[in-house]
């Protein structure tokens, strides 16, 4: 498990530094700059109404067995995004774009849910 760990943090980041070089000689170094000073600030600008203190509270509930609210799970989901899309990089932007679609973000909080669960009450 480390290993695949260690593996996709190598291999992500030299995936979205090839990418951005090719959509640089596609277009032109200034638009790649541009895409990704606005998703910087798109980032931003979903984490400046969350707080970090949203993995604590979750955190919390699991530790005294209990799962956490789907509005707790659904904020910490955007921040999330917010926090993929200040990292530049096009996956990055796409992932954090995708988890934005309500039904895909629903149907993950569903699945997180269902996983706490399990792992609360085995």
């Amino acid at each position: 498990m480390s290993f695949l760990l260690a593996s996709l943090i190598l291999i992500i980041p030299l995936v979205e530094i090839w990418i951005l070089i090719q959509i640089g000689v596609a277009a032109s170094l200034n638009a790649v700059f541009i895409l990704c000073v606005i998703s910087a600030g798109a980032g931003w600008w979903l984490m400046r109404g969350e707080d970090f203190s949203i993995w604590t509270l979750i955190e919390t509930e699991l530790q005294n067995r209990r799962l956490p609210t789907e509005e707790l799970l659904s904020d910490f989901l955007t921040w999330s995004c917010g926090m993929a899309l200040v990292i530049p990089g096009f996956l990055s932007d796409l992932l954090a774009l995708a988890l934005l679609i309500p039904i895909i973000k629903e149907e993950l909080i569903r699945l997180m849910r269902k996983k706490m669960q399990q792992k609360i009450h085995p």
